[in-house]
């Protein structure tokens, strides 16, 4: 070891390596030579032997593993046994019995927990798929055979997301892996987990009975925790970038609807102006045709200024029509260049067909056939309650009234009359949405005023194909707590409602059905819309039992009617302007509000008081609804001639909507002082039953406020009846 330390030091450790370098390769030589060269050989030929059945054995796992997901899918995870007699069921949205009996004869009514409650997992026992493990477990322990089975389901939607994720080829190659061990335990482990959640917490005995309160379908959250999340949205977005302002949807006249009455400004116009369709025709005042120069539907001016009705309306409605036929062989042909037409003639786009006469729904489409069989998006078989056509003059009616309503915005900035967009009725010439409905009145119109609400789905509808291919229906609704509570912590829950001010038109231009003799309909309704512009809207829904409008009051009185359209075009003008100058998202809604706090705020200053429910509006975003209202109030009163009766009431209407924002009930924080009057306000949106919930909550309201109102005294309401105006 000594002659080793000096001979690095002495020549350096390089030096040494280099000189050790033979003895290194001598000694890996002895190696070599001493092992056998069939050995060698041996042992190479069973490496690639083996190697080969790997590749081989694995490559038909692959196809093995991937053969059986495929038919799993195809076949489907679970199937609905229709007649199911299990002693475990799951209960959501459960409906009442009196709706479903009232209706049994028309409609083929399912709970969203009945159908839940028939679906029943596939099983490979005994090579059979038809046969099924019904878990049964009274005490809560998880039945082993239901654990492989739900083990052996998530193999196959974890295969299904690994082939999509990665693609087939190394999807599929990926595909063995799932099936060793540790996998295996895992997916047992969570299975177990599962099924023993439901057991627990969803599964309820069906010959128990059934407390409404434990509905999977209530949401925990109550009206509070709700639009808290709306307004940290709107803090948190403090950039938000609008493309269309709500102001400029206002001056369109319409927003949510593709194709539109609007026709955009032609390059050569001015792109900075909206509305410079208009304004080629704008001191055009006669009986000119504005479509007489122009050749395409799209560039059609369907909307002129000065709109003459007995001129334009129905051409409007019948330039609309080719603009849908148009977008419909458009899509055809788009569709079409990107299929391939098969010889039988198959593969190419299917063109939709527009049919001025049809009420039908869109046509339901399967949400996931492997995991939610029979389960569809759509109304079924229900028809719409308006005809095509119907909707167009719902549309264009909603159109003249919000571009009407606009016309307040143009006089708080004290544009020039000029600008104004006017319509002619009769020769007189309307600058205003009340002078509009007047004219109609004075030209042997009728119009119902009324405040309607109605539970909404935003849009969402299940329904179930059966055996015979008709359709049950399952009626949704979304629910949460209204914050008040029993004594013994029991809480009532609403569902979500839509509401808004009805406007009802019978009359001319609306016409007669030659089938019934009876008038067409004609339905708008004034509200918040979610697409960001408060003004008015086709009232069109799907014609089923359980979203029917509910008249909050009395319908209005004709002078209530005019007051309320009047004040909803300034309140409309309101809202979009404060939406378009904060750059509020959605234009401002769920936080100035939503749909039934427009109505509600107009509801409460005609009348004094509102049975809209619930009342969302902000605190912060009241203040500002009742600034901008009085600085609107302020310019009309200082702008205006004394002698200009018209507009002091205009700015009387624009100081009781600032009343009505200060002095309106909010449920978003509930409050004992407050009950009399949400109970109130809460049953008259709530009169029918749909839901064993709602029955529920209708009763606990009911008590709780008889307990208030002994406390509290009779007169303890909440409501203002009567409002200081002013002069």
């Amino acid at each position: 070891m000594s002659s080793l330390l000096h001979s690095i030091q002495e020549y350096g450790p390089v030096v040494w390596i280099l000189e050790q370098r033979s003895e290194v390769f001598r000694y890996l030589k002895t190696i070599t030579v001493d092992i056998p060269l069939q050995f060698i050989q041996l042992v190479a030929i069973v490496t690639v032997i083996g190697a080969i059945i790997f590749i081989f054995r694995y490559s038909a796992s692959i196809k093995r593993h991937h053969e059986m997901v495929k038919q799993k899918l195809i076949r489907g995870l679970v199937y609905r046994e229709k007649n199911s007699e299990s002693n475990k069921v799951i209960k959501a949205l459960e409906l009442h019995p009196a709706f479903v009996k009232e209706h049994s004869s028309s409609w083929q009514l399912c709970s969203l927990g009945q159908y839940l409650s028939s679906l029943r997992f596939f099983t490979d026992d005994n090579n059979n798929a038809n046969t099924t493990t019904t878990i049964k477990n009274s005490d809560g322990q998880t039945n082993s055979m239901a654990s492989k089975l739900l083990e052996k389901e998530l193999y196959v939607v974890m295969a299904a997301l690994l082939i999509q994720s990665f693609g087939p080829k190394i999807g599929s190659a990926l595909l063995p892996m799932l099936g060793t061990g540790k996998v295996e335990s895992l997916l047992g482990t969570v299975a177990s987990k599962i099924i023993s959640y439901i057991i627990a917490h969803v599964l309820v005995d069906h010959n128990v009975d059934w407390d409404p309160i434990g509905d999977m379908a209530c949401l925990p959250m109550n009206v509070m925790e709700l639009i808290s999340f709306v307004n940290l949205n709107q803090k948190l977005k403090t950039e938000y970038k609008i493309d269309v302002s709500p102001i400029e949807w206002m001056e369109r006249g319409e927003v949510g609807f593709d194709p539109t009455y609007y026709t955009p400004p032609l390059p050569e116009d001015n792109p900075d102006t909206t509305t410079s369709d208009e304004d080629k025709v704008k001191n055009k005042r006669s009986d000119n045709k504005t479509t007489a120069a122009i050749t395409t539907a799209t560039s059609i001016v369907l909307i002129p200024n000065p709109f003459i009705i007995e001129d334009h309306f129905e051409a409007a409605i019948l330039g609309l029509e080719d603009r849908i036929r148009t977008d419909q062989k458009d899509s055809c042909m788009e569709s079409t260049t990107s299929t391939t037409i098969t010889s039988d003639g198959g593969g190419g786009g299917k063109m939709d067909v527009y049919d001025p006469d049809d009420r039908s729904t869109a046509e339901p489409t399967p949400i996931n056939p492997v995991i939610l069989p029979d389960l569809y998006l759509g109304w079924g078989n229900a028809k719409l309650t308006h005809t095509k056509r119907e909707i167009l003059r719902n549309r264009l009616f909603a159109v003249l009234l919000t571009k009407l309503s606009h016309n307040y915005s143009r006089l708080q900035n004290n544009e020039s009359k000029d600008s104004y967009f006017v319509v002619q009725m009769n020769g007189k010439e309307c600058l205003f949405p009340d002078e509009f409905i007047g004219a109609l009145l004075d030209s042997d119109h009728k119009i119902e005023v009324c405040p309607r609400s109605a539970i909404t789905t935003f849009g969402l509808a299940l329904c179930i194909k059966e055996d015979d291919s008709s359709w049950s229906n399952v009626p949704l609704g979304f629910f949460f707590r209204t914050g008040y509570e029993r004594s013994d912590r029991r809480p009532a829950y609403f569902s979500a409602p839509h509401g808004g001010m009805d406007l009802k038109i019978e009359g001319p231009l609306v016409g007669i059905d030659e089938k019934t003799g009876k008038s067409r309909r004609c339905d708008i309704q004034f509200y918040m819309a979610v697409e960001g512009m408060c003004g008015w809207h086709s009232n069109h829904n799907a014609d089923v039992p359980w979203v029917r409008s509910v008249s909050t009051t009395d319908v209005y009185t004709n002078e209530q009617a005019l007051t309320a359209i009047r004040m909803s075009g300034i309140l409309a003008c309101t809202f979009n302007t404060i939406g378009t100058d904060m750059a509020l998202p959605f234009g401002g809604y769920g936080v100035l509000g939503v749909c039934n706090d427009t109505a509600a705020v107009v509801d409460f200053a005609v009348r004094g008081s509102t049975n809209m429910y619930p009342l969302l509006s902000t605190g912060r975003f009241l203040m500002h609804t009742a600034t901008q209202l009085t600085k609107f109030c302020n310019i009309i009163s200082t702008c205006t001639d004394d002698k200009d009766h018209k507009m002091k009431g205009v700015a009387i209407d624009a100081r009781r909507l600032a009343s009505a924002a200060c002095f309106m009930d909010s449920d978003i924080h509930c409050s004992p002082t407050q009950m009399i009057g949400a109970t109130r306000r809460f049953l008259a949106n709530y009169p029918t039953s749909y839901f064993q919930i709602t029955e529920d909550s209708r009763t606990i309201m009911e008590i709780v406020a008889k307990k208030y109102k002994n406390f509290l005294g009779t007169n303890a309401d909440g409501a203002r009846e009567q409002l200081e105006c002013g002069s």
